[in-house]
């Protein structure tokens, strides 16, 4: 049996949701699981998702309460990544292909093709980009220095001794290390997976343009509308990824992207008003309300943060003054 997941907490829920009916629709014979990383202490009603639930604490994380009193939510629901694919595949023994999804995606298509590679592959990461970004708009290519070469939105893994030893890696690194501070060359789980394809076998890189198409990839992917559904140069767009798109700013295709609006990309304009509809008709607004339960100390989390990373700069700049203050004497 195959299973494809997501992550997230309740104020995600309408992207969840979103990806959860277009999987199902357009792949019937995968399960599909919603790992929910939060606690529904406002008993908001769950049933209308669809599919299994299974919630954080019901998986086996050594160090949960360090990694919850530690990390960020966007930190916390990436570090618990690893933990859900061990967790299935040790608790569920017909799983032999897992495929994860960030909720922020929608899949159009049949995995068929990427359930043939997991014949031959114990591991699908999917890059970024394919090739040269020629101008210095941002997203630039020295994006990827700071946030990898993968984009983790994705990955799939099939059953294997390989993967197994991958994930107990990963999650080791995660436990206290899924970190978002680009400046000490940090970002959560995503850069840890540039180590992947050098540490393990079986690794495919798999750069067709019809899986993970997003806002960084534009420049070498080009949509158009079928009676088939979409096509991206030429092949049909089997899932496209929203990442840091929000339905209260509909005119902006990402927050972190200057090189494309709707003007001048055209041909996404109709894509992005199908997500728009869909997210605010699975109550889009009305969950992103809700925090997440983990997250009670956030502001003081940050405070803290905001504490060590003025330590990092000052007390080595005081020592240096110190060491020269000494040498001249």
């Amino acid at each position: 049996m195959n299973v494809a997941f997501t992550l997230c907490s309740i104020n995600y829920l309408a992207q969840a949701k979103t990806l959860c009916d277009t999987f199902q629709k357009s792949n019937p014979s995968w399960k599909f699981i919603l790992g929910l990383v939060d606690k529904n202490v406002n008993n908001v009603d769950l049933s209308f998702m669809g599919c299994e639930i299974i919630e954080v604490e019901q998986v086996p994380i050594d160090g949960f309460q360090g990694m919850v009193d530690q990390y960020s939510i966007v930190e916390f629901i990436t570090a618990v990544k690893p933990f859900y694919f061990t967790h299935l595949f040790e608790t569920n023994k017909d799983y032999e292909k897992i495929i994860y999804f960030d909720p922020d995606i929608v899949v159009f298509k049949p995995l068929t093709d990427l359930e043939n590679k997991l014949d031959q592959y114990d591991i699908v990461l999917t890059p970024h980009f394919t090739s040269p970004i020629k101008d210095n708009l941002q997203l630039t290519e020295k994006h990827v220095f700071s946030t990898g070469v993968f984009n983790l939105g994705f990955l799939a893994v099939r059953r294997s001794a390989n993967t197994m030893a991958m994930l107990k890696w990963w999650e080791d690194k995660l436990r206290t290390e899924c970190i978002l501070d680009l400046t000490r060359g940090y970002f959560v789980d995503q850069l840890w997976m540039n180590l992947v394809p050098a540490y393990y076998d079986k690794v495919l890189i798999d750069k067709y343009p019809g899986y993970n198409m997003a806002h960084w990839n534009l420049h070498e992917r080009t949509l158009t509308e079928t009676a088939d559904g979409y096509m991206v140069n030429g092949v049909p767009l089997v899932f496209f990824h929203f990442s840091h798109y929000h339905p209260g700013r509909p005119e902006q295709i990402a927050t972190f992207q200057t090189r494309y609006s709707f003007d001048n990309r055209p041909d996404i304009r109709s894509l992005f008003k199908f997500y728009t509809d869909t997210l605010i008709a699975n109550r889009y607004f009305e969950y992103k309300k809700v925090p997440c339960y983990y997250m009670k100390n956030e502001g003081k989390k940050q405070f803290k943060k905001n504490v060590k990373g003025f330590l990092r700069q000052v007390v080595p700049l005081r020592v240096k003054m110190i060491a020269s203050s000494l040498r001249k004497k």
